[in-house]
């Protein structure tokens, strides 16, 4: 009996075993438990490309099980225990790794890559888990599984077998038995306790099922309440980027369509969303913050109308905002791969909210900004109003834009980008002086936090730091950028009267041909220079390469014109429409101007200074026929036909009758006249108290030019000057006058020479009287009446012996070796234009008579040298 008992219990025992039935969910988190064992295989081995398919796998995993993981509140632990020992494991290896690199051990080019891709992907990855890492280091106790749990109680209840067993071995073996008989016995008090004992179990199974139930619920009603992020963030990260990318795509669709309210319908729902998007990273703020600022540049309107400045300073605003999250976005790149050039060959060029795109567009953005605002100042006509100054005062704005984003590019490192950008900061610098920059950097950090102040100090020397932005410019190879960031340069040079570097400048770089192939635009930026650089001459005292650079500019009263400060109305002139469109599109802002009243004024006092001295010259010597000013000699003709001379109106005026003042010697009352000129005011923006020096310096110029016309003028009339005496009526000091008239001996403007004390000028009376010049100019047109009458009687002959010898008729004499009539170097068509050939050569001769060509004032000079012309002896004959 009792070993069928025994047997029987055995065999029950077989029998019992019955097959386990899985769900599907426990099947899922079976695998994920292996994966995660694999996973970890591959971390002790330092597997980076398999560790990046087994984390993958086990996101992919959770993504099946998302209904299971919503209705437990939050992913498995074992998973959050996996991609925490993961997430540690990838720092130490960093850590690691770094430590190798300062050693200068690296790893090999594939396994890097790998790590760093793993790297990111673990980042990007346990952001969304990471409430639950968070909890897990706080409370690693709470992560313990169930199984663990499991193991742990059976190890013990496995402990409490084996000492009963060995208490058993001990007893009889009938004992052993009968224990065993009693075992299928049941008794009244078994049956009760077993009853009582399942009452108890399902009692508590019930109130178990029942507080899982309730936390279930209160964790759902929780979500549905008021976590909708949370809801989102368990989501995919991809899945959730895509909605909110199609979202604001569909929003964005709505521009330019009938009924369209940018406020309520665009800009309130793009608001909405970016609560969202950061939620997600730089990137989609920046996607939406994009689409934001191209809406409200829908509203530029035409060419001629500029955007509201309202609507100008929300868009600065979405901009501005654009610039720190461009930053994090690039700072997040560039930590993730850990090269910039890794970075830029990972992004995906074509994805909308890539990081390269998204920097374009806002260069872009800021470009269309600068734009619009030069435009609003280009287009308003009251430029003394209100609205002007306000629409001015947004420019200080602009400048802090530009400057953060030339920061940007330099830490960046893109040249493009970054000449783009110095480009329009040297068009918004260089035609100011220091002095109103320097203020607007001193106004700037007011409104600027703390960290940001240092950025906002005016340089001591700017013109390097004009240099620095023009490299930055050049470093992009585009032609034109590049023609202006020199121009604007030389514009700043001259303006600090820096000439001999700006003049260098544009002849080094040959600016002068490049300009006029250049767009209409350089070209008059080249005239700026231009005028720039004649005024920085005139500021210097060089009058003549002041008056060559003013000319061009001044010259046929174009000014207006080629310095796009206005429109020029010519009365044979007439325009199209889209001529004077074109014209109206290329004029400059007010506050960009040149006076040109300061141009044309500083033009003509030097014309003056160059025109008097030689129009005195000319009068003893007629062969000079130098003209330097068409326009002063006009004026001055016109100021002598007038039969009543007024005092002058105009600054023109002033300068005339200084000239005629100037040609009298009378240099007090010269300047006198220009005393009152508002060009002292103006001729320094930088430094204006130094418009009393200019004026100190052109009253010596005008005290040294009198004394050479008064020279000029009136040596005829004297032999001997006292230096003495020219001190006194020139009130200039002897070094100055002794230098003047030392110059003007060597030049041979005059023909004079010091005498052994150095002081007496004594003059030599070489020049003829007014009655000679008179006999000079009857001897030249009659010589030229004799010629044209010998044309005319060869044209009626058909012979030509007064040209070719050879052609001559017979009988007639020739000489110079047969080589013609008049003898070898003749030149009829020289002799038509005034006899300015070669002359007609020795023994030359027409008939008995012989025509003199040079009876002029040079044979009355070499007379005078021999001692041999009566009247004009000055007592001194030539060694």
């Amino acid at each position: 009996m009792a070993r069928w008992a025994e047997a029987s219990s055995s065999e029950d025992e077989g029998v019992t075993q019955r097959r386990v039935v899985r769900s599907h969910t426990d099947k899922k988190n079976e695998q994920m438990l292996e994966q995660i064992k694999v996973m970890k295989n591959h971390m002790k081995i330092d597997d980076f490309a398999n560790t990046i398919t087994d984390y993958e796998t086990l996101l992919k995993m959770l993504d099946k099980l998302r209904t299971q993981v919503e209705a437990d509140g939050g992913p498995p632990k074992q998973f959050v225990k996996a991609i925490a020992a993961l997430e540690d494991y990838v720092e130490k290896t960093h850590e690691k790794i770094q430590e190798k690199k300062s050693k200068g051990e690296k790893l090999p080019e594939n396994k890097a890559k790998a790590f760093n891709t793993l790297r990111s992907k673990v980042k990007k990855g346990n952001k969304n888990y990471q409430d639950d890492l968070s909890q897990l280091r706080a409370n690693p106790e709470d992560f313990q599984s169930e199984e663990e749990q499991m193991d742990s109680a059976s190890e013990a209840a496995s402990d409490g077998a084996a000492s009963d067993a060995s208490s058993s071995e001990e007893g009889d073996e009938d004992l052993v038995r009968e224990r065993k008989m009693l075992r299928w016995l049941i008794t009244p008090e078994k049956l009760a306790e077993r009853e009582k004992k399942a009452e108890v179990a399902k009692a508590k199974e019930a109130e178990n099922k029942e507080k899982d139930q309730a936390k279930r619920a209160r964790k759902k009603d929780k979500a549905e309440e008021g976590q909708k992020g949370a809801a989102h963030q368990r989501k995919g990260v991809a899945e959730l980027r895509l909605e909110l990318t199609t979202k604001v795509t569909e929003i964005a669709q709505q521009r330019g369509r009938r009924g369209f309210d940018r406020k309520a319908a665009y800009m309130e729902k793009l608001q909405k969303l970016l609560v969202h998007a950061a939620k997600h990273g730089p990137l989609e703020q920046l996607y939406i913050y994009a689409s934001m600022v191209s809406a409200d540049f829908d509203n530029t309107g035409s060419a001629f109308a500029a955007m509201k400045i309202e609507m100008w300073n929300e868009a600065l605003q979405k901009v501005n905002k654009m610039l720190p999250l461009l930053i994090e976005s690039y700072n997040l790149m560039k930590s993730n791969t850990g090269d910039d050039k890794a970075a830029a060959g990972e992004t995906d060029l074509e994805d909308p909210k890539s990081h390269p795109r998204l920097q374009d567009l806002f260069l872009s953005f800021v470009e269309k900004l600068d734009d619009e605002l030069y435009k609003a100042l280009q287009f308003n006509s009251d430029v003394y109003g209100s609205e002007y100054h306000e629409i001015l005062g947004n420019s200080s704005k602009c400048l802090v834009l530009l400057n953060r984003t030339l920061r940007y590019f330099e830490e960046v490192q893109e040249p493009q980008q970054l000449g783009s950008i110095a480009a329009r900061l040297m068009e918004q610098l260089y035609y100011k002086p220091d002095t109103l920059n320097q203020r607007v950097y001193e106004a700037i950090p007011h409104t600027m936090p703390d960290e940001s102040k240092a950025h906002w100090v005016w340089p001591d020397d700017s013109k390097a730091y004009m240099g620095k932005l023009c490299h930055y410019v050049w470093a992009t190879g585009d032609v034109r950028l590049r023609r202006r960031a020199c121009l604007c340069q030389a514009y700043h040079l001259a303006l600090h009267d820096c000439f001999q570097p700006a003049r260098d400048l544009l002849h080094l770089g040959n600016f002068q041909e490049q300009a006029a192939e250049s767009d209409v635009h350089t070209q008059i930026l080249y005239n700026r220079v231009i005028g720039q650089i004649g005024l920085s001459a005139f500021r210097l005292g060089k009058i003549t390469e002041a008056h060559n650079c003013l000319m061009d500019v001044c010259q046929y009263n174009k000014g207006r014109e080629l310095l796009a400060q206005g429109l020029s109305y010519a009365k044979n002139m007439e325009r199209s429409q889209e001529q004077e469109r074109a014209e109206r599109q290329r004029q400059l802002p007010y506050h960009m101007h040149i006076n040109l009243e300061v141009l044309e004024s500083a033009q003509h006092i030097c014309a003056m200074l160059l025109e008097v001295p030689n129009m005195a010259m000319q009068a003893i010597d007629p062969s000079n026929k130098r003209v330097i000013s068409k326009v002063l000699r006009r004026a001055l003709e016109a100021y002598d036909k007038q039969q009543y001379t007024g005092p002058p109106e105009t600054a023109k005026d002033s300068v005339v009758a200084a000239a005629k003042d100037l040609q009298r010697g009378d240099w007090a009352k010269a300047c006198a006249q220009l005393e009152g000129l508002q060009l002292w005011h103006h001729i320094d923006t930088n430094h204006p108290e130094n418009g009393e020096k200019v004026k100190a310096m052109i009253t010596e110029k005008m005290k040294v030019e009198a004394l050479r016309t008064y020279l000029f003028s009136y040596a005829s009339i004297y032999d001997a000057f006292h230096l003495d005496q020219l001190v006194q009526m020139f009130s200039l000091d002897e070094r100055t006058v002794h230098s003047t008239i030392s110059k003007m001996m060597i030049k041979e403007e005059i023909t004079a020479f010091w005498d052994e004390s150095s002081k007496y000028v004594l003059v030599q009376h070489v020049e003829p009287t007014p009655l000679q010049r008179l006999a000079i100019t009857l001897a030249e047109r009659a010589v030229q009446a004799v010629e044209n009458n010998e044309r005319l009687v060869d044209l009626k002959s058909g012979g030509f012996a007064f040209k070719d010898g050879a052609r001559a008729q017979p009988g007639l004499a020739t000489e110079a070796k047969g080589k013609g009539r008049l003898g070898k170097g003749f030149d009829m068509k020289a002799d038509m234009k005034g006899a300015k050939g070669k002359g007609r050569g020795k023994g030359s001769s027409f008939g008995s008579s012989t025509v003199r060509r040079a009876a002029g004032w040079e044979n009355a000079r070499a007379g005078a040298l021999r001692g041999t012309q009566r009247g004009w002896s000055t007592g001194i004959r030539a060694a």
